[in-house]
């Protein structure tokens, strides 16, 4: 099978790997390297399609950071002004919760209502 050109400088240990390399790789027959190397390259043509779509994702994220740095400011004015709506309102045994702040809140007396 095929050997690699020994270099003019290569030590003993380079040798050494380069035949250990050499018995690896040459354990295939020449057909099935044939279409091993085809179907490497076929996965080459199919990364170089998903780079411009990696880049168009890549393009989307950064259009959508402005939109979640409003939504952050938006959500920290919110929490602050919270009104605790009904929907958000979790009614526990000894006290209740607004889900939106997280605020723990006293029972209210219903008896007189």
């Amino acid at each position: 099978m095929a050997r690699r050109k020994k270099n003019e400088n290569e030590t003993i240990d380079e040798t050494t790997e380069r035949r250990l390399k050499e018995e690896i790789s040459n354990n295939a027959n020449r057909s099935e390297k044939t279409s091993w190397n085809r179907k490497m390259d076929n996965m080459v043509k199919l990364l170089a399609e998903i780079r411009p779509i990696e880049e168009q994702i890549i393009d989307l994220h950064e259009k959508r950071i402005p939109l979640f740095d409003q939504i952050q400011e938006l959500r920290a004015q919110m929490l602050l002004e919270c009104i605790h709506p009904y929907e958000y309102v979790l009614v526990l045994e000894d006290h209740c919760v607004c889900k939106f702040c997280d605020r723990k809140l006293s029972l209210p007396n219903i008896d007189n209502m």
